[in-house]
C-alpha cells in the first residue's frame, strides 16, 4: 500500500460499513481472543473477574437446573457472551450467536467471496432467478446467464426454498465442485462448476459532458482501490480534465481502499487518526509524492458512512476536492474483529476515527462545502402521502431543549423525510436539537436550536419542495458540474 503510518498500526485489515450489521472492523493479531486479553488486565481487576465468573458459572447452573423447559449450557452461554455485548448499549458490538451470519458479514464487507458468481432472486411460485452474473466467475465461463431459473443444486430441488437457503448451497470453498440446473425457456440444463473466489464490482465510471470524468464508489471493497485507479487512468486517457467522484449511498467498506483513494489523490497531509479512551493513538498520513492535480468534486449524502465519511474528511480537510451534497451519516466508531475460541464471531467497538483535521464523525457527520437536496424525484407520490399525515404546526408554541408535543413531532417527521438524523420521539433531544440547528445554518437563519416561528415555516417549506418540485434531475451532479465548469470551486 502506498501509505505512510505515523505510528505503526498492526491490523491486517479494516473494514467500516454503517448498519448494525456492517461496520469499521480491525482484525488485530496483537489483540487475540484469550491470554493476551487476560495479560492486560490488572490483578485486582483479574481477582474480581475470577468471583464474577465462579458466580455468573452457578448462576447459569441454576438456571439449566430449574427452568421451567430444557435449555442447554451452550445457548445459556451464548446468551452470556450476547448479554456483555448489549450491556454497553452500542449497536455496533455485536455477538454473533450464527457464526454464519458472522461470515456473511465479512463476505459482504469485503466484497469477495467464495461460489459460483452468481446474484440470485424469488421471482413468485417459489422460483429462484438468476439476476447478475459475474464476468469471468465460474458462472459466465460456464454460460449461465441472466433470467435463468435454478431448479437443482446438486440433484436436489430448490424450488420452493427460501433464496438464503440456495445462496448458502451455491456457496462454498475455493476449488469444490457444484452442480447446478437451470432451466432456460423450456429447457433444462446441468452445469458442473468449480467455486472460485468472486469479487463484486464496486466502481463505475463514465465521461460526461465537457471532459468531466464521473466516478461512482458503491463500496469500498477489497478491489475497490485498483477499480478506482483503473477507472481513473481510463478516463484520463478518454480526456477528462475534471473528475467527480460519487459516494452518496455507499455505506462504507475497507478502510484499505479509502486510504488508498485518498492517497490517489492528496499529496501530503494526514488521512486519518484514530482515538482511544480520549486520545489519539494512530495517524495514518498520505505518501509525500507529486500527483497529477484535477479539480476534483466529491458528492455526499445522509448515507454516505464509515469509510465514505473517511475519505470525505480526509480530501475536504486536505482541500483536494470540494463537497457538495448532504451531510453525511456520521458513523466514526471503529470495531474490532474476532472469533471465540469455540468459533462465533463477535465485533467489539475500540475505536473512533477522526478527520485530518481532528474533527469528530461519529454522530455528526461531514458537512458539505455545497449543500444540495434532491427532491422526492420517483418517490414524490409517497412522500405526499406521508407528508398528508404529517402533525401539524399547530400549537402556538417555540420547543427548546428538553421540551415536548406535537410541534416537537412534526418537526422531526419533516427533519426526517428532508434526511436529517431525527428519531420520532417528540421530544427536543440532544439529536432533534443538533438537526434544528443544522438546518438553521443551511438556511441563513439564527442557529440557536430552537424551533422558533421562522424555523417551523421553513422547515414546512423546505419539505414540500421536496415533494413538489417538478424537477427529477439530480441537483447534486448538476451542482458538481457546474463547479468544474467553473473550475472547480
Amino acid at each position: 500500500m502506498r501509505r505512510k503510518t505515523v505510528k505503526t498500526i498492526a491490523f491486517i485489515i479494516i473494514i467500516a460499513l454503517v448498519v448494525t450489521s456492517f461496520s469499521f472492523i480491525f482484525f488485530l493479531p496483537g489483540i487475540s481472543f484469550g491470554a493476551e486479553i487476560v495479560a492486560q488486565t490488572t490483578a485486582q481487576d483479574q481477582k474480581y473477574l475470577n468471583e464474577k465468573v465462579k458466580e455468573l458459572e452457578n448462576f447459569i447452573k441454576l438456571i439449566h437446573e430449574n427452568y421451567k423447559d430444557e435449555v442447554d449450557y451452550k445457548t445459556l452461554m451464548n446468551g452470556a457472551f450476547e448479554g456483555a455485548m448489549y450491556s454497553l448499549d452500542d449497536p455496533y458490538s455485536v455477538f454473533f450467536v450464527d457464526s454464519a451470519e458472522g461470515q456473511a458479514f465479512i463476505e459482504s464487507s469485503t466484497g469477495e467471496y467464495e461460489g459460483i458468481g452468481v446474484g440470485i432472486g424469488a421471482v413468485g411460485d417459489g422460483r429462484c432467478e438468476v439476476t447478475s452474473v459475474a464476468k469471468g466467475g465460474p458462472a459466465d465461463k460456464a454460460g449461465i446467464k441472466i433470467g435463468d431459473l435454478i431448479v437443482k443444486v446438486d440433484g436436489q430441488n430448490v424450488t420452493g426454498k427460501a433464496v438464503s437457503e440456495i445462496s448458502s448451497m451455491l456457496k462454498g470453498k475455493s476449488g469444490t465442485v457444484v452442480k447446478v440446473t437451470v432451466k432456460r425457456g423450456d429447457n433444462e440444463q446441468e452445469f458442473s462448476l468449480t467455486r472460485g473466489v468472486i469479487n463484486t464490482t464496486s466502481v463505475l465510471y463514465e465521461m460526461l459532458e465537457d471532459n468531466i470524468g464521473y466516478i461512482e464508489i458503491m463500496g469500498f471493497t477489497k478491489s475497490g482501490f485498483t477499480e478506482f485507479k483503473n477507472a481513473k487512468s481510463e478516463l484520463i486517457k478518454s480526456g477528462a480534465k475534471s473528475l467527480i467522484i460519487d459516494v452518496r449511498d455507499n455505506p462504507g467498506g475497507l478502510i484499505g481502499a479509502a486510504l488508498d483513494i485518498a492517497d490517489e489523490l492528496i499529496e501530503s497531509g494526514y488521512l486519518v487518526h484514530l482515538m482511544q479512551k480520549g486520545k489519539i493513538i494512530e495517524s495514518t498520513r498520505a505518501v509525500d509524492k507529486k500527483i497529477t492535480k484535477m479539480p476534483t468534486v466529491l458528492l455526499v449524502n445522509e448515507n454516505s458512512a464509515s469509510a465514505s465519511e473517511i475519505l470525505a474528511g480526509a480530501l475536504k480537510d486536505n482541500k483536494a476536492a470540494v463537497l457538495v451534497g448532504t451531510t453525511t451519516f456520521g458513523k466514526g466508531a471503529a470495531q474490532y474483529y474476532d472469533e471465540t475460541k469455540d468459533g462465533y464471531p463477535f465485533k467489539l467497538s475500540v475505536y473512533y476515527f477522526l478527520t485530518p483535521n481532528k474533527d469528530v464523525i461519529d454522530a455528526v457527520g461531514i458537512k458539505p462545502d455545497y449543500v444540495v437536496r434532491n427532491g422526492a424525484g420517483e418517490f414524490r407520490e409517497e412522500a405526499a402521502k406521508a407528508y398528508m399525515l404529517f402533525a401539524p404546526f399547530a400549537e402556538k408554541v417555540k420547543p427548546v431543549s428538553g421540551n415536548t408535543g406535537l410541534t416537537v413531532f412534526a418537526a422531526q417527521q419533516r427533519l426526517a423525510m428532508l434526511g436529517y438524523k431525527v428519531s420520532l420521539t417528540a421530544v427536543m433531544d440532544e439529536a432533534t436539537v443538533s438537526a434544528v440547528k443544522q438546518f438553521q445554518k443551511e438556511n441563513g437563519l439564527y442557529a440557536g436550536g430552537n424551533l422558533d416561528f421562522t424555523t417551523q415555516g421553513k422547515i414546512d417549506e423546505a419539505t414540500l419542495l421536496y415533494i413538489s418540485g417538478e424537477s427529477d434531475d439530480d441537483l447534486q451532479l448538476a451542482k458538481a458540474i457546474e463547479l468544474l465548469k467553473k473550475g472547480g470551486r
